[in-house]
């Protein structure tokens, strides 16, 4: 068993400095730092090469997950006190979309009387200039307002462990509870479907589906019993169906073009359930017969054929 524990140990240095001089002769942006082999312990490089061995058994190497994908894709974390769900989020034409904590938009809300104009809320996001703003709760309800029926009467309120909106200017049917999502149409169209300029924002706020991503058989051998138990593992992830956007659905090939100007090639089969999401900022197209890692980011036209 020793013998075996200092053969891995070895094989974790010689991966450490193999991989590392392949990085650099390729011209790797990354290569594996030879802090890794100086400052960890060998045993914790020997742990982490068990551990990797045993991740190859049920995964492609090219599909790895990394931590960034489950702190930030699953939230697979758990710490006492921490409201990771206490959040709402903010999509579609803003400078910076992503998630507010519910305590950073109504610090005081313990308090009587908390409230914040909508059209502060917004400014705060870098959204001044719009068309319209989408209130969503948790229960699949929501509102639409454009910016000219939007006044300073329109407030963000708590209620109970989230938020409310309420206006006396508007009907009362237009109020909504438990807000989880705020989706911003703006005034710029960057996004191009077919020859038809449009928006993320206006993508979000028609049609859209759920898919599953990433599904896998994941399997863990119990220290209790000794049995190896499975589950199967993946996400669901909304965006809206590009079939549903492009000028013709029945296409022979979709060519993506993003921000930088690069071209891609997709087959009918490659886009089979393709969507249009916004990911960590991005217009992303999602394929979910792929890794994560071959999805085409900061999408800026569709082009059919």
């Amino acid at each position: 068993m020793q013998k075996r524990r200092w053969l891995w140990i070895l094989i974790a240095v010689l991966l450490v400095l193999g991989i590392g001089a392949i990085g650099v002769s390729v011209g790797a942006q990354k290569p594996v730092p030879w802090r890794l082999a100086t400052h960890f312990p060998l045993d914790v490089l020997a742990e982490e090469a068990y551990t990797m061995n045993d991740c190859v058994e049920c995964h492609e190497p090219a599909n790895f997950h990394t931590c960034t994908t489950c702190h930030d894709d699953h939230g697979a974390i758990e710490m006492e006190n921490v409201p990771f769900y206490a959040g709402i989020t903010v999509a579609g034409d803003v400078p910076n979309p992503g998630y507010v904590f519910i305590d950073d938009v109504l610090p005081y809300r313990d308090q009587p009387y908390t409230h914040l104009p909508l059209l502060d809320f917004l400014a705060q996001q870098g959204v001044e200039d719009f068309e319209s703003v989408t209130l969503t709760s948790l229960d699949g309800g929501f509102v639409t307002i454009t910016k000219e029926n939007l006044t300073p009467g329109a407030l963000l309120m708590p209620y109970e462990d989230g938020i409310r909106f309420a206006d006396e200017n508007l009907h009362i049917s237009s109020w909504i509870k438990g807000i989880r999502r705020i989706i911003v149409v703006g005034k710029e169209t960057p996004l191009v479907i077919d020859g038809q300029a449009t928006s993320i924002g206006r993508l979000l706020v028609g049609p859209t589906q759920l898919v599953t991503v990433e599904q896998t058989d994941v399997m863990f051998k119990s220290e209790e019993d000794g049995a190896v138990h499975k589950a199967s593992s993946g996400s669901r992830i909304e965006g809206v169906p590009v079939a549903s956007i492009v000028a013709n659905s029945v296409f022979t090939q979709l060519i993506v073009r993003d921000a930088s100007g690069k071209e891609s090639a997709l087959s009918t089969e490659e886009t089979r359930d393709a969507l249009l999401v916004q990911l960590r900022g991005q217009v992303t197209l999602v394929l979910p017969s792929r890794g994560r890692s071959q999805w085409i980011a900061d999408v800026a036209e569709l082009r059919t054929k």
